[in-house]
Order: structure tokens, then sequence, then C-alpha cells
């Protein structure tokens, strides 16, 4: 299995500014008011279980695989060999597999499908099943499952309330409070917090799983595991940062997750387009321009070898957006074309109508000075 950091950059959003009131004497641009919160500047991907970018499967010891689909031979034969190891359950019948490992296939497979309630289902009917048999680590694997159901709906208080439960569960099967599995956990738990508008829990939950996984480094772990979840904890940490408008730690923690991403993926691949965006809108909004345009060009230099990026319309429209400031009308229109044509090829109609507001907005602007 080929380990990499997904969806750090999922849907990059433009830099907003209004052209109108950035229209300058002499024929320059100056920015006018910068629209700034998460959603306008760096609301880059929707979080939940099935697009969370680091999947640990409590089970295995590992990370699971996401381009499994539910018809995939080798998910399924993965997912069953883990649950007979982890249950402690000896399936001397190869012909026959215990009915508790049937009804949690059949549940993850109906999550895979989309299906969420009907996963829900499945998955009660498999917990009874454990009670039954007073299988422990049974009903601590289903309550994990649970758990990222409701996450995944928008169940904050349910998933909350099992995530808990789960962590108290592996507690007491001597599992520490810094092992990985616990640490994705508290991760969810802060980003429930986060979702929920409690500050203060979020902070420190965001603090406990980055102090954590340094620790953890520094001791030596540095198997892939570790790295990819270290990678996500830096992404969601800096975009609790920016959500709270804390501009210099979030620069901060994305620079280290540009560094990670770097020593994880190399240099040619989305993620380090998307984080290298990142750093470029913080600058922007913090009106550091020149630091905005080198992070932003570097940005578009490896976006332009990526041609099934579905989003690099956007990165190029915030370059665009840079140049506006710089006064740099010429090299603007041209990104913006060029953002045009890409929104055009991948058919991204959020782009494509944004790349049409700024090209026609520069339109009029220099129709009014002529």
């Amino acid at each position: 299995m080929s380990l990499y950091v997904r969806n750090f950059g999922k849907c990059i959003t433009r830099i907003k500014y209004d052209l109108g009131k950035a229209i300058g004497r002499g024929g320059y641009f100056t920015l006018g008011t910068v629209n700034y919160n998460t959603a306008d500047v760096i609301s880059r991907f929707t979080v939940n279980s099935n697009r969370l970018s680091y999947q640990y499967d409590i089970t295995c010891n590992r990370s699971t695989p996401k381009n499994d689909g539910p018809s995939s031979s080798t998910g399924l034969r993965f997912v069953s060999v883990g649950l007979l190891s982890f249950l402690g359950l000896k399936n001397d019948d190869s012909e026959k597999e215990p009915e508790l490992i049937t009804t949690i296939k059949r549940g993850i497979l109906l999550t895979q499908k989309g299906e969420l309630k009907k996963a829900e289902q499945m998955l009660h009917i498999a917990l009874k099943l454990a009670q039954e048999q007073q299988n422990y680590d049974g009903v601590t694997y289903i309550y994990d499952l649970l758990a990222n159901l409701a996450y995944e709906q928008g169940e904050y208080e349910k998933a909350e309330k099992l995530f808990v439960s789960v962590m108290q569960r592996l507690l007491s099967m001597g599992v520490s409070k810094t092992d990985n599995k616990m640490i994705h956990i508290s991760l969810k738990l802060a980003n429930i917090y986060k979702i929920q508008k409690d500050t203060r829990k979020a902070d420190e939950g965001f603090k406990f799983c980055a102090s954590s996984l340094q620790r953890n480094m520094e001791e030596g772990q540095h198997d892939e595991d570790t790295l990819l979840l270290w990678a996500v904890t830096l992404d969601w940490y800096a975009r609790f940062l920016v959500d709270v408008n804390r501009l210099p730690e979030a620069f901060e923690y994305f620079k280290k997750a540009y560094d990670l991403c770097m020593e994880i993926n190399g240099v040619e691949n989305e993620e380090i387009v998307a984080v290298l965006n990142d750093l470029g809108t913080i600058c922007f909004v913090q009106n550091d321009i020149d630091s905005a345009l080198s992070y932003l060009t570097q940005a578009v230099a490896i976006g332009n070898k990526l041609p099934d990026m579905e989003d690099f319309g956007s990165v190029l429209i915030n370059l665009g957006t840079v140049y506006m400031k710089k006064g740099m009308v010429r090299e603007a229109r041209q990104v913006y074309q060029d953002a045009w044509r890409n929104a055009k090829k991948h058919n991204n109609a959020q782009v494509l109508k944004e790349a049409n507001s700024c090209l026609d907005e520069l339109k009029s602007s220099q129709t009014a000075q002529q």
C-alpha cells in the first residue's frame, strides 16, 4: 500500500477582493478591503471521516486505503483478517466465517457504498452480537465505527460520546494516551469542538495532538503512520488557527506541514501546491505581498506540471489577485485566462464563474480608465 497525504487542499478558495475599490490613480491597482474569514481564505475541504486524510484502523494498527471500493477483494480480505485477530476469534473452518465478523463487514461495505443509515443499523446488530458474546474488543471496535458514522453525518454530540467511550476502553486495555490510535481520536474530537465553536477545547485538543506527536517523533517514532498523522494534525491545527485569526501561528504550522509533505511525497504533487497556496494566502492577508507572490508563483510552477489537478484554477486566480495588488495587470490577465481554461477543462463551475468575474472586472476597470 502506498501512503500519501490525501485531500490536503481539495477545494482551494480564491482570495476575495473588490476590484471596483481596487482601482488607484494613474492606472495602478491598489487593494481594497480584504473580506477575510475561513470560508473566503483557506476553506479547502469539508472534514468528515470518509474524507479524513488519515483514516486509522484500530483493528489492524495501520492506515486503511481509501481507494478500495466496495468491490475490492483486497480490502475485504484485509478487514476480515484484521477483525479475526483483533477480536480474538480463531476461524478453524475456512468455509464459515464467524457471524460477528460477517455482520461488521456488511456494515463496513454499506459505509463504503454511502448507505450510512443502513450501515448504522447493521453495526448495531453487530454490537448486540458482540455484547452477547462479551467480546470487549469487538464492542470497542464497533463503537469506533459508529463514532465515525455519526461524525460523517454531522451528529457531533453522538460522535463525541462514542469517541470518548472508545478512548476510555482503549485506556483500560493498556493503550497509552500518546499512542497513534488515541491521538487520531483526539484529533477528531478537537475538530468536533472546533465545529461546535468551543475554541478552548478545540485549541487544547489540537495542542495535545501536536505536542504528543512532536515528542513521539523526537523519540524516534518515524514510521509512515506517524508521519501521515503528524501531517494531518499540522494541517488541521493550522486551519483552526486561521479560523481564530491567529495567522502568524497558522503560518508556522502550514510551513511545518509543507516541510513534512515534502519529506513524504517530494515536490511535484497537489498537496504541495495546496500548502503553498495556503502560505501565500496568509502572507497576502497580512500584507506581505512579496512573500505571497513567491509562494503562489511556486505553487503555479508546480501545478502547471499536474494536468489532472481539478482545483488548480483557484491557485491561478489567487496569483492573479496578487499581480493586481502589485499593478501587474498584463500578468494578472494571463493567469485569469489560464484559470478559465483550466476550469473549463475540468468542468469546475465554481472556478469558471470566479475566472469570468475576474476577467469581466478587469475589462470594465480598463474601459473606465480610457
